[in-house]
């Protein structure tokens, strides 16, 4: 199976978003987790869900983000293409 050019560079573009998050969830997570541990006395099960959770809601809005952003780059190409490069516009 050969991959083309353009879903070669989504999937490129995705992993390396996905990387970003995944330094930065994990140093959150360490962070909320070490908290959870330190200061209450909640149980182990319980800790760990409530940061799947936090990182399930934090993930969800990445990803929302990113969809939005590529949907204004789309729309900023499309209008960029159909100006008049001869135009003072």
């Amino acid at each position: 199976m050969i991959i083309n050019p353009k879903e070669k560079r989504d999937l490129k573009k995705t992993c390396k978003r996905l990387a970003i998050f995944l330094v930065f969830a994990f140093i959150f997570d360490g962070f909320i987790a070490f908290l959870f541990y330190s200061y209450t006395k909640i149980s182990d099960v319980l800790c760990g869900f409530i940061i799947i959770v936090i990182t399930s809601v934090l993930y969800l809005l990445f990803y929302l983000i990113c969809a939005k952003i590529d949907k204004k780059k789309a729309e900023r190409i499309a209008r960029e293409n159909k100006r008049d490069p001869f135009s003072k516009n």
